[in-house]
C-alpha cells in the first residue's frame, strides 16, 4: 500500500476523509506597567498630653499600613515611631513624653515598597504634673547636724528610712527651753538618698510634700517638729516648716504640698541624691523630752 493511502488508513480515516490543519490565528503581546504607592493625605494633628493624628487614606487597596514619622523640627529628619495596620486605619495617638512641638509625616506600606511621605502635620505636647510617690531615705545616708545636744537622733537613725513600726529615737531632745525652729539649742538630723528619680531636664517643679511619722515620750509642754529641706547637699537650707505635736502616738504629719515648692523655684538635678536633703528638728519647751521618727519620705509633683 502506498504511504499516501497507509496514514489514513493508520488514523482510522476513510479514503475520503481529509485532514485539515489547525491553526490559532490569534497572536498575544506581553506588556509591563507600573505602579507608585501613593502617600495617605490630609494628615492633621492635635496636641495635649499626647498627639492625636487623623488622615484620609491612601488610594491603593493593596497598601498594608503606613508608618509613622516623628521630628522635633519642621522637615525633619525624621524617626519612625510606629507601624500602623490596616490600610484602612485612619487615626493614631502618639506619646512623645515631654513637652515640646512635634512633626508628623506618613507614608504607606507595600512589602518592602515605601511612598513618598505625605503632609507634615504638627502637635503641642503639655504633659500635666506627675508625682513621684513617697520616697523614703536611705538607711545609711544620714548625719547629725549641730544644734542641741549635737548628736539629733542618736538611737537608730537608719530606722527612719522605712515605715515597719521600728523607730529612731532623739533622747532627751535639745540644750535649750525656747520654742523655735531656728533656735541653736534644738536636736537637728539631716536624711537624703531619697530616690525620688526626677529627671533632670524637667519643666517645672510643682511642689515637694514631706512625710513625718513622729511621737513622744510624753505629751507635756509645747511640742514642735520643724522640717528643712536642701538643694546642695547642705549648704543652704528652706525656711522651716513646723507642726505642733500633742499625743505620743506615732502620728503621720504632712508638710508641704503638691502645689508647694517651699519659697523657691527648683530644678530637677536639685532634687537628685547627690543635691537633696531633709533636716528634721525637734522642739520642746520641756527638757528631757524624747523625740521617735518612725518614717520620713518625701513626694515630688513635677511637669515633665
Amino acid at each position: 500500500m502506498a504511504i499516501a493511502a497507509l496514514v489514513p488508513a493508520l488514523l482510522g480515516l476513510t479514503a475520503s476523509t481529509s485532514l485539515a490543519r489547525l491553526t490559532d490565528p490569534d497572536s498575544s503581546s506581553l506588556a509591563a506597567s507600573t505602579d507608585t504607592l501613593e502617600p495617605p493625605t490630609t494628615l492633621a494633628a492635635t496636641g495635649g498630653s499626647s498627639a492625636s493624628l487623623t488622615w484620609v487614606a491612601t488610594s491603593d487597596t493593596y497598601a498594608s499600613g503606613y508608618e509613622l514619622q516623628r521630628a522635633t523640627v519642621s522637615g525633619g529628619p525624621y524617626t519612625v515611631v510606629s507601624t500602623i495596620t490596616p490600610r484602612s486605619m485612619v487615626s493614631a495617638t502618639d506619646a512623645p513624653g515631654s513637652n515640646g512641638t512635634y512633626f508628623y509625616v506618613l507614608r504607606s506600606v507595600f512589602q518592602n515598597w515605601r511612598s513618598v511621605d505625605s503632609n507634615q502635620a504638627s502637635a503641642v505636647i503639655s504633659l500635666g504634673p506627675i508625682s513621684s510617690g513617697f520616697k523614703g531615705c536611705t538607711a545609711a545616708s544620714n548625719a547629725a547636724d549641730t544644734g542641741g545636744n549635737n548628736n539629733g537622733y542618736e538611737g537608730a537613725p537608719a530606722n527612719a528610712c522605712a515605715s515597719d513600726a521600728v523607730w529612731a529615737t532623739d533622747a532627751s531632745t535639745g540644750s535649750t527651753l525656747i520654742v523655735s525652729c531656728t533656735n541653736a539649742g534644738k536636736d537637728r538630723h539631716r536624711f537624703w538618698d531619697f530616690g525620688l528619680g526626677v529627671p533632670a531636664t524637667v519643666s517645672s517643679i510643682g511642689g515637694i510634700q514631706v512625710r513625718a511619722d513622729e511621737g513622744m515620750n510624753n505629751n507635756g509642754g509645747t511640742n514642735q517638729l520643724c522640717i528643712q529641706l536642701s538643694w546642695d547637699g547642705g549648704t543652704s537650707w528652706t525656711a522651716a516648716k513646723s507642726v505642733a505635736l500633742t499625743s505620743t502616738a506615732i502620728t503621720t504629719f504632712a508638710f508641704g504640698a503638691s502645689n508647694d515648692t517651699w519659697g523657691r523655684t527648683w530644678s530637677g538635678s536639685e532634687l537628685s541624691n547627690a543635691n537633696f536633703r531633709v533636716r528634721v528638728i525637734d522642739v520642746s519647751s520641756q527638757p528631757s523630752k524624747d523625740f521617735f521618727l518612725e518614717y520620713l519620705a518625701v513626694q515630688v509633683t513635677y511637669t515633665p
